[in-house]
């Protein structure tokens, strides 16, 4: 079963109870909603100055950008400048990314570009 599956079912479970004679807006049906588990993504984060890509975990995604942390040693500001690409593991595919803000091996990325093959190898 797919993620999307599994939250259509929750999402119209949630409705089909909401729509019962008696059932509260508020009350003990709002708490019988089954939360879905995320699942931790990982992937690499790779700019021209980098000798080699870099792992990181995606904290937080969305359509827009990613917050990122770095494994191992934080990435010096200077080699960010010009952008950065984020390659995604599971999916096999790399995001031109610009970094939005950074705080010692976290990340904020802001992505600018649509999903593409990778440019080089990863990992």
């Amino acid at each position: 079963m797919s993620f999307l599956d599994t939250i259509t079912r929750t999402l119209f479970r949630k409705e089909a109870r909401a729509g019962r004679p008696g059932a509260k807006a508020g009350g003990p049906e709002k708490r019988r909603v089954r939360r879905v588990p995320q699942r931790m993504r990982s992937g690499f984060v790779w700019t021209d100055k980098l000798i080699t890509p870099r792992a990181c975990m995606f904290k937080d995604l969305s359509a827009g950008g990613a917050r990122v942390e770095i494994l191992g040693d934080p990435i010096k500001p200077s080699l960010l400048i010009d952008g950065l690409r984020l390659y995604f593991d599971t999916e096999k595919h790399e995001i031109p990314c610009s970094v939005a803000w950074m705080k010692g091996r976290m990340m904020g990325l802001k992505f600018e570009g649509r999903p593409r093959p990778p440019s080089r190898r990863y990992g």
